[in-house]
């Protein structure tokens, strides 16, 4: 517990003296989308930090109480677009998150879990997307990153009614993150309550969810997105009784109920959205892994006022949705010294011809036209489409091959503190004429370009994790500019 203390104060008096803070104020719309692809990447970031804690959270949960600690120094560069112009420039970024957990567990039956959040991000003098920087702000909502209570059924029917039943069931309620199937679809944070059950041969979930108060609108175009107001219901089943195959459905229906701060009397906005989705995950011989994920999405959108409306001052009526996406992988592993990992994955996510204003793919202005199928799918996930591109998966073909191996092997059998790994990334568009969400693909060619990225990790110590990454994007014939873009990220990870 002392040892705990001192850590925790050593890395308060770090974060006190590094803090320098962002204020969210109005900023220029151009900027707005801009900044899409960083929030791509910030997805990959939070999911990182959150499957860590989780693992950290379940051994805490074997005991009464329980606390710790979670600090992510990072140090980000990368090419992008000035703010004010069409001009290249280099972004510089330090940024320190610090989490501060705390566990309960009474009786293996209730459990209470909260996560406190500090965040500090210190660009460079004129590198910032908000219009402010070197201010501190910090509020509740902001600080306030997981609290949960859980109740296991099964347990609590057993003590207290003395009752069993053949499977077990939990209820968790509060503020933490869920998904659905491999999380292309849906992964969030946010304010709900879901159900999980376990059996022989099925497992099932069923949650409903509203997304956080300061999230922002995925449809910048709304007047006052910087706050949006969704909901999300989903269910999936997994079917066990097979060896090595978990096939599993899940069906997802998202409301949108975000509505305007400033009414605009040509034009309605709101995107509701239902995903039925198909998959399965499992093993096809020794070393040999797969996972395919297909998804239909329905419902209906808003299309940009047409001409007609505009003349007849009228708004345009909602039209249907009908898109679909498919995500594929084979992983193959050795179980030779160095452990060689090597990895091949297809994604698709279906384009809309008339989107074709560039970067305009989760918008209503400039997006589909009135009276026509809305087939841009749209989802409220994540799935890894490189480090630097990082493009949604609207209108997007993916092909990924990779490999990784732990080079430390070499210096002692069973070592493996170090990881690396490379990725190569050919894109194309599903529609050669419709956009990407890189708003710099301006050109109506299928051929968006290629990445190449590199990945490496150190175990330094057990509470100690150091880790670079680093991505090259050689745009395609889908730019005017062919200019190659880096990004690297350096990250230090200390746990507690």
């Amino acid at each position: 517990m002392y040892s705990k203390l001192m850590k925790l104060c050593a890395i308060f008096t770090v974060f006190c003296v590094c803090a320098i803070d962002i204020t969210a104020d109005n900023i220029a719309f151009g900027q707005t989308i801009i900044e899409q692809s960083a929030g791509v990447r910030q997805q990959r970031l939070e999911l990182e930090a959150q499957q860590a804690m989780d693992l950290r959270r379940d051994l805490a949960q074997r005991f009464l109480w329980d606390w710790g600690g979670y600090e992510r120094f990072s140090f980000l560069t990368f090419d992008d677009i000035d703010n004010a112009g069409i001009s290249d420039k280099r972004r510089t970024q330090r940024a320190n998150n610090f989490f501060l957990w705390g566990n309960l567990n009474l009786d293996d039956i209730h459990s209470f879990y909260i996560r406190l959040q500090g965040q500090q991000i210190d660009w460079n003098s004129g590198d910032q997307y908000r219009s402010t920087e070197n201010q501190f702000s910090w509020n509740l909502e902001e600080g306030f990153n997981y609290g949960t209570y859980t109740l296991k059924i099964d347990r609590a029917l057993k003590k207290y009614l003395h009752c069993e039943i053949p499977f077990q069931m939990s209820l968790t309620a509060g503020r933490f993150r869920s998904s659905l199937g491999n999380q292309m679809v849906y992964t969030k944070r946010a304010n709900g309550v879901q159900l999980d059950g376990n059996s022989k041969w099925v497992d099932f979930k069923l949650f409903g969810f509203r997304n956080l108060i300061d999230e922002e609108n995925i449809d910048y175009s709304t007047p006052g997105f910087r706050s949006s107001k969704r909901f999300f219901y989903g269910v999936e089943l997994t079917y066990k009784g097979f060896k090595n195959h978990r096939p599993y459905v899940y069906a997802l229906i998202q409301e949108d109920d975000s509505g305007e701060n400033i009414e605009n009397p040509l034009q309605d906005y709101g995107y509701d959205s239902k995903y039925y989705g198909i998959g399965s995950r499992g093993r096809i011989i020794k070393g040999l892994r797969y996972e395919i994920e297909g998804v239909l999405e329905d419902g209906k959108s808003f299309p940009t006022a047409g001409p007609i409306s505009i003349a007849t001052g009228t708004t345009p009526d909602n039209v249907q949705i009908d898109a679909w996406a498919l995500d594929a992988s084979l992983n193959y592993s050795y179980n030779i010294l160095t452990n060689p990992f090597f990895t091949a994955e297809y994604l698709f996510g279906s384009g809309d011809s008339d989107r074709v204003t560039p970067g305009r793919v989760t918008t209503t202005e400039f997006g589909n036209k009135e009276g026509t199928t809305d087939r841009n799918f749209m989802n409220f996930g994540y799935i890894n489409t490189g480090n630097s591109l990082a493009p949604r998966m609207s209108n997007l073909q993916m092909f990924k091959f990779g490999s990784s191996f732990t080079p430390s092997e070499f210096i002692r059998k069973g070592n493996r503190k170090v990881n690396a790994g490379v990725d190569f990334f050919l894109y194309r568009k599903d529609k050669a004429e419709a956009a990407i969400s890189d708003f710099r693909a301006d050109r109506p060619q299928r051929n968006i370009g290629k990445e190449f990225d590199v990945n490496i990790s150190w175990q330094i110590f057990s509470d100690l994790k150091a880790s670079v990454n680093y991505g090259r994007f050689y745009p395609g014939n889908a730019y005017s500019d062919k200019d190659a873009r880096d990004y690297v990220l350096f990250k230090m990870i200390f746990q507690f």
